[in-house]
């Protein structure tokens, strides 16, 4: 279901989400861990809107 491949922004979100949840966890810093935790929401409502769009208007124009 994750389409993480490429440079697509919510493949970018995720890996700036798992870089700010490691440093926090490493380093004990909850702030950063709750940014990544921003990060992780902001990602998967990308993913669904990229999904969205990519299978939702192939489906809308197949049944005109």
């Amino acid at each position: 279901m994750l389409d993480i491949r490429g440079p697509t922004p919510p493949g970018i979100a995720f890996l700036v989400a798992a870089t700010f949840l490691w440093y926090g966890v490493t380093n004990n810093n909850v702030l950063a861990v709750m940014v990544g935790g921003v990060f992780v929401m902001i990602g998967v409502g990308l993913q669904v809107l990229y999904l969205r769009y990519k299978y939702g208007r192939a489906r809308v124009e197949a049944t005109r």
